[in-house]
């Protein structure tokens, strides 16, 4: 495992916003030349520390578009149906991302449609899949009120600091 210094976590903190920028104009932010920093994000990319560079894409410029965040709470627990449900949402490619979580309900969906016809659709080809889904709760986002600016790296890396000290008598 790659220990993560202040100069990793720094470049990190670049890189997860800034994804082009140049080795220069990187290796200037975090004040190394470019050969060792060329290499620490090599190292990074081969730890799978970072796992990919992807471009974040306005998609209101695209056309219309309806972002719906979907509670979904499966019939059985099983490990099998957990994997079954799984492996079918992955095929779904209005499904951007899916957690499974801890709750009242078993998985969140982030999914991305054209419009309303466009959702139902789908979630009817969700629901008669065969997939395990119990109940399916879809919420329309009505406005993005705060995007991804990046992970807190420096918050995560951080100590831990001591809760409840001891007192000295």
């Amino acid at each position: 495992m790659l220990k993560l210094d202040r100069i990793f976590i720094r470049i990190l903190q670049i890189l997860q916003t800034q994804g082009r920028i140049s080795n220069l104009d990187l290796s200037e932010a975090v004040n190394l030349s470019p050969s060792p920093c060329l290499e620490r994000v090599r190292k990074l990319e081969e730890s799978g520390l970072i796992s990919h560079y992807i471009a974040d894409i306005d998609l209101d410029k695209i056309g219309p578009n309806l972002h719906v965040v979907a509670e979904i709470t499966l019939g059985s627990h099983l490990v099998e149906d957990f994997r079954q449900f799984e492996t079918a949402i992955a095929e779904f490619d209005e499904v951007i991302s899916c957690y499974k979580i801890a709750g009242p309900f078993d998985y969140t969906l982030d999914m991305i449609c054209r419009d309303i016809p466009h959702f139902n659709s789908i979630k009817e080809r969700l629901l008669t899949a065969s997939i395990g889904i119990e109940t399916f709760r879809g919420h329309i986002v009505m406005e993005r009120t705060k995007g991804f600016a990046g992970y807190p790296l420096e918050s995560l890396t951080a100590p831990t600091p001591l809760r409840g000290k001891l007192s000295d008598g």
